[in-house]
């Protein structure tokens, strides 16, 4: 990784037909300020991330920092202008926006890093690559813990290999199954979509007994497990990034809700994938008040009418 701006000078090189390629003054200015941005953020701050009012300039900084390197069975990037991520080169969802961008859902990033303090414990579901897992483990400091579920096995490994590169891996724990709804379903089928790992989804009845439907997708059977099999840990945060199965988790969670009273929860929601929305959302209503994070990274209150008529959403659970 390099620290600073090349010391090697541009000079003039002739062209075939005589004519200089001297960069012009704009090029030149380009470069001297890429080369500045490099030096001046070789490791964007932790404490940048969250300061209000200054997400424009800091996703600059993480985009100008973002870089692509292709290996032998992976698509090494840099992310938040400080973690070394490997994606899966075949996954045209999530991997471009890390490569090209740096971030992903800043929204989700920002909020992340203005609320979670160290020493605390964090419960992510859908972790992917660990873009989130990363960047939670980093937070909480050595003194927290990173409980990081990942169903689809191709995508874990990937996660493990991530938080090792990052010495991140002796706060972090990750499981390799999917979150359900009760103690009793040990397994379920999995659907990776192709070329988007990280849309994998739990899937019915209809994908019961099914190994593999065709070559442009696959469906796995992987373990499952609910949250509240963590009751017993001392759990401040839970991150739920499941597409269509919010219900089943919240139900899978009630337990560790009455154990932790104070428990936090990030949770992704889309009615055109939860069965029964409103009556879902009446459901979580009655514990604790719905609230929703905005692409500005604001906490505002929301209802069940204003979730259920938009798209997908971030939803904020907490008594406080």
């Amino acid at each position: 990784m390099s620290s600073g701006a090349s010391d090697t000078k541009l000079s003039p090189t002739p062209t075939a037909a005589g004519v200089s390629n001297v960069p012009s003054a704009a090029m030149r200015l380009a470069l001297g300020l890429a080369g500045l941005l490099r030096q001046k953020h070789a490791v964007v701050p932790l404490g940048q991330m969250a300061l209000p009012g200054r997400s424009a300039g800091t996703k600059a900084a993480i985009r100008a920092l973002a870089t692509g390197v292709p290996m032998q069975d992976a698509m090494l990037c840099r992310v938040l202008g400080r973690y070394k991520m490997l994606v899966d080169p075949g996954d045209r969802g999530f991997a471009p926006h890390l490569v090209l961008d740096g971030y992903w859902e800043w929204w989700t990033t920002n909020v992340l890093a203005r609320n979670l303090r160290r020493g605390q414990r964090v419960a992510e579901a859908g972790a992917c690559y660990g873009y989130f897992t990363l960047l939670m483990a980093d937070l909480v400091g050595p003194q927290g813990r990173v409980t990081a579920f990942e169903p689809n096995p191709d995508a874990a490994a990937l996660l493990q290999r991530n938080l090792e590169l990052n010495g991140l891996a002796e706060r972090t724990r990750v499981v390799r199954a999917a979150i359900g709804a009760a103690e009793g379903s040990l397994s379920a089928p999995l659907l990776v979509p192709p070329h988007a790992p990280m849309a994998a989804r739990i899937g019915g009845s209809e994908l019961a007994g099914v190994d593999g439907p065709g070559a442009d997708q696959r469906v796995l059977r992987v373990p499952c497990r609910p949250l509240d099999s963590l009751a017993d840990e001392p759990i401040d945060w839970v991150k739920l990034d499941l597409p269509g199965s919010a219900a089943p988790a919240w139900h899978g969670m009630q337990r560790l809700l009455e154990r932790r009273p104070q428990l936090r929860i990030l949770m992704g929601f889309d009615p055109a994938r939860t069965p029964q929305p409103a009556s879902f959302l009446e459901q979580v209503a009655q514990r604790l008040p719905l609230r929703v994070v905005d692409h500005a990274g604001e906490v505002r209150a929301t209802t069940a009418a204003a979730l259920t008529a938009g798209g997908v959403s971030l939803l904020y659970l907490a008594k406080d």
